[in-house]
């Protein structure tokens, strides 16, 4: 049962010894969640982690993916209130190497939610599969379906070893249709690396998820429990109403990629602050979705209403109460 209270959890400590290459020499803090609630449901939607050999830079920029990465869980972590699970809508790791996994693995093992991980192009399904042996589905795919209350989060496999473009064959177009079917009445998130939409970008959408779109969409209009695709690949918070639903894509904790529309022939990088999505389950309104900042931008502070405004309003109000009279 979802409540407004979490109980205390233990601090992740990461530390790996002096001689280990691949451990991330960092500390997860934990603190104890307690504001009570007013949503039945709260998922963060992280993705493009990029996880790298410590201190390795991303791309042709200078930023530490796994602390990076590291930085964002722990934002997470201790949101008040707390989120429900995280969801990472793949890539996972930059190269695809076993100790970048083993690094995802031990940041991960500390959080206080379950962790949903989808592949992406960048990832090496074999490898993934080396630390996640559980994670292994139906055909050897990275595909899974599990229940969270009343809630289900289905876990779509998109990798084409050695493309960047996405895939849903038929043998994982089969598994999502019979997952839908068991549970028709039950609303459903849908997680996906490749969006299965053009968004006017050019080369990005070049890349996105090409064979199985049309499919997909099939199954996604026949079933109205599917109540959000979630997606990564593109590295900016994109959303589209797709199919009768909306594709919602969560930028990257590690970089974005700079915003470009038309006949873009060359993918370019940003320094925008790295962020993630907060869907938030409203009883009165559904699925409610947020832009949240990895960074700190210092302590909120109380909105103040200027006094002219107050009295301006305040003015305007007794003029329309008279007019109406």
């Amino acid at each position: 049962m979802l409540t407004g209270h979490h109980a205390p959890v233990r601090a992740y400590d990461a530390h790996a010894s002096s001689n280990s290459s691949t451990g991330f020499r960092g500390r997860l803090r934990l603190s104890v969640a307690t504001t009570e609630r007013q949503c039945s449901m709260i998922i963060a939607h992280l993705s493009d982690l990029h996880i790298r050999e410590t201190g390795k830079p991303f791309a042709s920029g200078n930023v530490d993916c796994t602390a990076r990465a590291a930085q964002a869980f722990e934002r997470v972590a201790n949101m008040t209130p707390r989120p429900d699970m995280m969801v990472v809508t793949g890539d996972l790791a930059d190269s695809g190497q076993i100790g970048e996994y083993q690094l995802l693995k031990e940041l991960t093992e500390g959080l206080p939610f379950p962790v949903h991980l989808a592949l992406g192009n960048h990832d090496i399904r074999e490898n993934f599969l080396a630390v996640f042996p559980e994670k292994k589905g139906p055909g050897g795919f990275v595909q899974f379906c599990v229940e969270h209350d009343k809630l289900r989060v289905i876990g779509l496999d998109t990798l084409v070893e050695g493309e960047g473009l996405g895939r849903l064959c038929s043998e994982r177009l089969s598994y999502l249709r019979d997952c839908l079917q068991e549970r028709p009445n039950t609303s459903t998130l849908i997680l996906l690396h490749h969006p299965p939409f053009a968004f006017g970008g050019g080369i990005y959408d070049a890349v996105r998820l090409i064979d199985g779109a049309r499919e997909l969409g099939e199954i996604i209009t026949a079933n109205k429990q599917v109540v959000r695709l979630l997606c990564g690949h593109h590295h900016r918070a994109i959303d589209c109403l797709w199919n009768g639903t909306l594709a919602s894509v969560a930028p990257s904790v590690v970089s974005s990629c700079h915003l470009q529309l038309g006949d873009v022939r060359v993918f370019k990088n940003i320094n925008e602050p790295p962020a993630f999505k907060l869907h938030v389950l409203v009883p009165e309104s559904g699925f409610v979705s947020h832009n949240v900042f990895v960074e700190d931008f210092g302590p909120a502070y109380e909105n103040i209403p200027d006094p002219n405004y107050q009295a301006l309003a305040s003015m305007r109000k007794q003029t329309a109460l008279a007019a109406s009279r």
